[in-house]
């Protein structure tokens, strides 16, 4: 159960449109609620190609508006009867800082906008969310903002998708989606995607082409088992869950039909499946469906083996 959720704030309308799922998270689950802003010294021109931090005065007046910008932030939420609500700054890159706080403040999940200060086209991911996803093994609730910042459908949570891709990798964000769904009553659904394609691995056929339908079938019956015995695990735990394939041309684009199309509120998954957990970027089907999606998505990377 969730007993900390944190949520990066940077002053901008569409930080903030993180707020409403994760204060109703919080007053389910009876968890504080810490919302963070990372201070950092805005710079200024001074000549072509020189910089410098901003003069003291202007500095501390920067400052004393983030103060209360936060204070006022944690009021409204306060107001709307979201439980206990603390604010905090930090000094330095968000990115760093926020991983700081959120081993400090004991947080078992993040929730924040997918992007922040540099306006609806520039993805927050990439940077601060990315950088949270890459360093943490805490659970990232990304909320993607509607047109000019304003909030998304704020609508309860009822029907969760999971991403499986029968990796042991991609089961650690079965733990997160527990705790989610205890939260929530939300049913879940644990889906593989499987691919109707293949690429060979010979220079005549560089393009894929169609798997053998007596293989495929193979395959499909041995997933649909492995799926049913991660869903008897997750029924044990009092979770109402059901498991199901879809062949689609790619796992990315499946996913997203899938949670497009079916009435499904949220997407979880690992950063990283069957390619790997040693990569550096997330991986290209989480990756995808993060930036694509327009429902919120819980994504985590697997803590690293002992």
């Amino acid at each position: 159960m969730f007993q900390n959720i944190l949520v990066p704030l940077d002053g901008s309308r569409f930080a903030e449109s993180a707020l409403p799922l994760a204060s109703r998270l919080a007053k389910s689950a009876l968890a504080r609620l810490h919302l963070v802003l990372a201070h950092r010294p805005a710079p200024v021109l001074v000549g072509a190609g020189e910089m410098m931090a901003l003069p003291g005065d202007l500095g501390e007046e920067l400052r004393a508006q983030e103060s209360g910008y936060l204070s006022d932030a944690a009021e409204r939420v306060e107001q709307g009867g979201f439980g206990p609500v603390e604010f905090h700054e930090a000094d330095g890159l968000a990115g760093p800082e926020l991983c700081d706080e959120a081993a400090r403040l004991g947080a078992d999940l993040i929730v924040m906008a997918s992007h922040g200060r540099g306006g609806v086209r520039r993805f927050w991911l990439g940077s601060v969310a990315d950088y949270l996803v890459r360093h943490l093994s805490t659970p990232v609730l990304i909320v993607h903002p509607g047109r000019e910042g304003e909030s998304p459908d704020d609508r309860p949570i009822r029907n969760v998708l999971v991403a499986m891709d029968l990796s042991t990798d991609s089961e650690a964000i079965l733990g997160p989606v527990t705790a989610l769904a205890q939260v929530t009553q939300a049913h879940v659904t644990l889906l593989h995607a499987v691919g109707s394609y293949e690429k060979m691995d010979v220079p005549a056929v560089p393009f894929p082409v169609l798997k053998d339908p007596a293989q495929l079938g193979k395959y499909e019956r041995e997933a649909q088992r492995i799926l049913d015995g991660l869903a008897a695990r997750l029924r044990e735990r009092g979770v109402s869950t059901a498991a199901r394939l879809v062949t689609g041309t790619s796992p990315a684009s499946t996913l997203l039909e899938t949670l497009q199309q079916d009435p499904y509120d949220l997407i979880a998954l690992t950063t990283h499946g069957a390619g790997g957990v040693r990569r550096l970027l997330l991986g290209s089907v989480a990756d995808k469906v993060i930036r694509r999606a327009v429902k919120p998505v819980l994504v985590m990377r697997p803590a690293p083996a002992a």
